[in-house]
C-alpha cells in the first residue's frame, strides 16, 4: 500500500464509488473509489492542505468480507477489506521490505434500514472478490452473487520436519488467516513419514478438492506428482493443480513462482507471504513434467531438476547442516569447495533446434525473449532473520574467499570427509579430488550402485524420444564425453529460491535447460558464476567452462564409481539415467497470468 499527498487522478474506470465511515469510528468521513486495479482512499476533510489519500493496489489484496455490529440496535454495516502491502522493516543497521497485514473496515450507514447497507456493503466485497479471483466486470456489470465461484477446497499436506521444523507454526501465524480471509476452505493434514504424501495422494476421492498444497520444500511436491502418476486415473489426476508455501530448506519452485508473479527475489517469510498472496488468486498455469528412468528401469516423474556433481553432492551432502534452514546450502557449497571434484562422464541430448547440432559446445545458448538477459537482473536480496542470518554473511564469504582464490591463498576451514577421501581436509590442504580411479573402458556402462532405493514404477505417457538404455542414443542426438564438475537439468527458472539459473524457463515452455560445466574451472571461478546466479547474470560473465542448451531429451552415463544423482532434490539410484520433456503434463497454482494460465 502506497500513500499520496499528491493530487489524486484516477487513471482507470471506477467501478464502484461511495463515501463511508470508518470502524473504529472517530468521525471521518472517507471516499472510496474501486478501479479494476485498485482502491482509492480518499479522507474527506474541509481544507485541501489536509488531504489524505491511500492507494491499495489489486495485487495486495486477499479478499473481502462484510460484518455487522453485534449491538443491534446499530443499523449500520460494514467491509473490510484485506491487504498485505509491502512496508520497509528495519533489520539491523539496514532496511529491507516485507508484507505487513492491513485491514481497511468501511462503515455503511447512509440508509435507515439495515438490510440496505448490508446490500450496499455485499456488492463491494463481492466486487472485490470478483477482481482478486480474475472475474472481469466493469461499470456496467451487475454485481450479483452468481459471478462468483464457489469457494475453493485445498488440501494441504504439511511437513512438521521440513526447514527448521516451523511449517506448522508458519501455518498458524502466516497461512491460514490469510487463506480464511480469501474464503478458501482447507483441510491440513500433517505428514509422518517418508511418502506418507505419496501414499496420501493415491487414495482420496480427487473430486472433492480444488488443489492439493503443500506446505514445505520440493520434495514433497516430488512425491505428491509421483503418487498421483501411480494412480490408475494418472490421465485425471495429474491435471489436479498442485500448490507449494516454502517452508523447507530448498524452495526452488517456489521461488520461480514468486518471479512468475512479478515480485523482487525474496528468501523467508517474505517469500512465503508472496506465494501466499498469489495462492489466493484462483489462477492456474500448466506445468511441464519430465519423465526421468534410472539403471534399474524405474520410473519417476520429475517437476524441478535432475542433478550430478557438484549441485546434488551440496544437496546430499549439506543434510548434516538441515538445521540451518536454506543456509545448509550455504555452508555446503563452501565444504564442497574445499574439495573440489571432477566426475568423468558421457552425456548425450536432443537439442531442440536442428541447427543446434552444428554450433561449437563451447558456446552458452540462452533464449531469453529480447537476446538479452539483462531484463532479467533483480536486486540484491533482502533476507530474513529465519535464514539465521548466516545467508546475510554468505556474500562476503564467498567474495572473500574468491578473492583468496584468486591470489592463491586459501580460507581457513575444515572440510568434512568427502566419500573418497578417508581423512576429513585441513585448511591448508585443498585438493582437486578427481573421482576418476579405476574407470572402465569408455564404451562400459555403470550399472547401479545399490546405494539408494530404486524409484517406483509409475504410469505415464510413453517415452517416445527415449530409446532403452542398453542400446545406443538416436543419431540425431549430441554427446560429450569428458570430465564434469557438474551436470544440472532444470526446467524450471530457479534452482533454489536465491539461484536464479534459468532466466528465461517458464512453467510450460517445453524445455529441459541442459547445463554442465567441464573440469578446468578455478574454484574462484566456480565462486563467481554461483554468485552472478543469483542475480541471472552468470551467462553475461563468457565462462568458456559453463555451457547451456535447451533439449528435449538427455542421457548422462557416468563413468566414475562414486557420485550422487539427485531428482528433485531427492537421491537415487547411481548410474546411467535418461529423461524426457513432457509438455504441459500437469497444472500448478500460480496466482499470476504469466504464461498460458487459466482461472478455476
Amino acid at each position: 500500500m502506497t500513500s499520496e499527498s499528491c493530487g489524486y487522478q484516477e487513471c482507470a474506470e471506477a467501478l464502484l464509488h461511495g463515501e463511508f465511515g470508518a470502524y473504529p469510528s472517530k468521525g471521518a468521513r472517507y471516499a472510496v473509489s474501486l478501479t479494476s486495479t485498485e482502491l482509492h482512499i480518499q479522507r474527506l476533510v474541509p481544507k485541501p492542505e489536509d488531504d489524505q489519500r491511500t492507494v491499495v493496489p489489486l495485487t495486495d489484496m486477499v479478499g473481502c468480507h462484510t460484518l455487522r455490529n453485534r449491538t443491534s440496535a446499530d443499523a449500520a454495516a460494514y467491509f473490510s477489506v484485506y491487504a498485505y502491502p509491502l512496508k520497509k522493516k528495519k533489520v539491523g543497521m539496514s532496511s529491507s521490505r516485507t508484507r505487513q497485514r492491513t485491514v481497511h473496515t468501511f462503515r455503511v450507514d447512509r440508509a435507515a434500514e439495515y438490510a440496505q447497507n448490508k446490500a450496499v456493503a455485499e456488492k463491494w466485497a463481492m466486487a472485490v472478490k470478483c477482481l482478486v479471483l480474475g472475474v472481469p466486470i466493469t461499470s456496467a456489470t451487475e454485481i450479483v452473487p452468481s459471478l462468483l465461484p464457489r469457494p475453493r477446497r485445498l488440501l494441504l499436506l504439511v511437513n512438521p520436519f521440513g526447514g527448521r521444523g516451523h511449517a506448522l507454526q508458519y501455518c498458524h501465524t502466516h497461512i491460514l488467516p490469510m487463506i480464511t480471509e480469501a474464503d478458501i476452505s482447507y483441510n491440513l493434514i500433517q505428514t509422518e513419514r517418508q511418502n506418507h504424501a505419496r501414499e496420501l495422494v493415491q487414495g482420496i476421492n480427487l473430486t472433492e478438492w480444488d488443489g492439493i498444497v503443500i506446505i514445505s520444500g520440493d520434495g514433497l511436491l516430488y512425491e505428491v506428482i509421483n503418487g498421483l502418476m501411480e494412480r490408475l486415473d494418472w490421465e485425471q489426476a495429474i491435471k489436479m493443480p498442485v500448490g507449494i508455501l516454502p517452508c523447507g530448506s530448498g524452495n526452488a519452485l517456489a521461488g520461480a513462482l514468486n518471479f512468475n508473479g512479478g515480485f523482487e527475489q525474496a528468501m523467508g517469510s517474505e517469500l512465503l507471504l508472496n506465494c501466499t498472496l498469489l495462492l489466493c488468486r484462483s489462477i492456474i498455469t500448466p506445468m511441464d513434467l519430465v519423465s526421468v528412468t534410472t539403471c534399474s528401469g524405474a520410473r519417476s516423474f520429475s517437476f524441478l531438476s535432475v542433478a550430478w556433481g557438484f549441485v546434488s553432492d551440496v544437496d546430499i551432502e549439506s543434510e548434516k547442516y538441515r538445521h540451518m534452514g536454506s543456509a545448509r546450502f550455504t555452508m555446503g557449497t563452501m565444504v564442497r569447495l574445499a574439495s573440489l571434484r571432477t566426475y568423468r562422464g558421457r552425456l548425450s541430448y536432443l537439442p531442440v533446434v536442428e541447427s543446434h547440432l552444428h554450433r561449437s559446445i563451447s558456446r552458452s545458448i540462452t533464449l531469453a525473449a529480447n537476446g538479452s538477459l539483462s531484463s532479467f537482473q533483480r536486486t540484491p536480496l533482502h533476507r530474513t532473520i529465519s535464514d539465521m542470518g548466516l545467508c546475510e554473511e554468505r556474500n562476503i564469504l564467498l567474495k572473500r574467499g574468491s578473492a583468496l582464490l584468486d591470489t592463491n591463498e586459501l580460507p581457513s576451514f575444515e572440510a568434512s570427509p568427502s566419500p573418497s577421501s578417508p581423512n576429513a581436509l585441513q585448511a591448508s590442504s585443498f585438493s582437486f579430488d578427481t573421482v576418476s580411479d579405476n574407470l572402465p573402458p569408455q564404451n562400459h556402462v555403470l550399472h547401479g550402485t545399490g546405494d539408494a532405493p530404486p524409484l517406483r514404477h509409475v504410469r505415464g505417457p510413453p517415452d517416445d524420444l527415449l530409446v532403452p538404455l542398453n542400446q545406443s542414443v538416436p543419431k540425431n542426438w549430441v554427446t560429450v564425453e569428458g570430465d564434469f564438475i557438474l551436470m544440472l537439468a532444470l526446467y524450471q527458472s530457479h534452482l533454489g529460491a536465491d539461484l536464479f539459473t534459468a532466466p528465461s524457463a517458464c512453467f510450460n515452455d517445453g524445455l529441459i535447460h541442459l547445463f554442465f560445466v567441464k573440469a578446468g574451472i578455478t574454484r574462484a571461478a566456480l565462486i563467481r558464476l554461483f554468485l552472478a546466479m543469483e542475480k541471472g547474470t552468470h551467462f553475461q560473465l563468457d565462462c568458456p567452462h559453463l555451457h547451456h542448451f535447451p533439449v528435449r531429451a538427455f542421457r548422462l552415463e557416468p563413468l566414475t564409481r562414486k557420485g550422487t544423482l539427485t531428482v528433485d532434490g531427492e537421491r537415487v539410484e547411481y548410474g546411467p539415467i535418461q529423461a524426457q520433456m513432457h509438455g504441459s503434463l500437469s497444472n500448478l497454482l500460480t496466482g499470476a497470468h504469466r504464461g498460458r494460465s487459466s482461472a478455476f
